[in-house]
């Protein structure tokens, strides 16, 4: 896709600014970031954007403010305009912290196990 001549808008953008898109956000900590409240209507016309872009936004809001914020997008796109966003993969890391959970829970049942049953030094017989 060839963004030249297009409208880009970077909401949400953090410290991630990009030259020549409008760059918003909350809390701007740059003067090239117009600050906007994203949970309210946007101050951009209707169809006013070629694209829109948001990158680890998403994820710290409800799922009704995310709707809210992807309506008031998809209202200031254009017909046919593109919308970005990256949210991190989880599945991978929750995968991987139910493996490891699951193998501790089961090397803490195999020693409980042991100790219960007189195979690892549990209590002393009389």
């Amino acid at each position: 896709m060839n963004i030249s001549n297009q409208k880009l808008l970077n909401f949400a953008c953090g410290s991630r600014i990009h030259l020549d898109w409008v760059n918003i956000d909350f809390s701007p900590i740059d003067k090239r970031v117009k600050k906007v409240n994203l949970l309210r209507t946007l101050p951009f016309a209707d169809e006013s954007f070629d694209v829109a872009y948001s990158s680890h936004f998403l994820e710290h809001l409800t799922p009704q403010k995310a709707l809210q914020i992807l309506k008031e997008i998809k209202r200031i796109l254009k017909p046919n305009g593109i919308i970005r966003i990256v949210v991190p993969n989880l599945q991978n890391l929750a995968s991987a912290y139910l493996a490891t959970l699951y193998k501790l829970t089961n090397s803490a049942q195999d020693s409980t196990k042991q100790n219960l049953t007189g195979g690892g030094g549990g209590a002393n017989r009389i």
